[in-house]
């Protein structure tokens, strides 16, 4: 899965996991949201188990949520919002029985985008 690192549950991980979303989202010259999450959904393929434990420890820590909200644009209410339904989206495929987070893809996508 090219440069993309395999996510692993340790909060050293969890720091690199983000960090690299967020690189990936930083160096995307066109639709860096777009870019960022299709980083988290290959890290999230290839091991589906420590993709579950950083989102669980994403959604306490606020700094980086915030962050994170930022980078969506948009209100912040509406920022946040968008991101906890995205993030529902992804916990409800991360814990299925055969997780595919590339089906999600596109809700994901949808939820995150800021043009009503």
């Amino acid at each position: 899965m090219g440069e993309v690192q395999t996510l692993v549950s340790t909060d050293r991980c969890y720091t690199d996991s983000v960090e690299q979303a967020i690189g990936v989202y930083d160096a995307s010259p066109y639709d860096p949201v777009r870019a960022g999450i299709k980083a988290a959904v290959e890290m999230a393929e290839e091991n589906p188990e420590g993709a579950q434990q950083v989102l669980w420890k994403l959604q306490g820590d606020w700094s980086t949520l915030e962050r994170l909200q930022t980078m969506l644009g948009g209100e912040p209410t509406r920022a946040a919002l968008r991101m906890g339904a995205a993030i529902q989206a992804a916990r409800a495929e991360l814990f299925s029985p055969a997780p595919q987070m590339r089906r999600r893809l596109p809700e994901i996508l949808e939820w995150l985008d800021d043009t009503d």
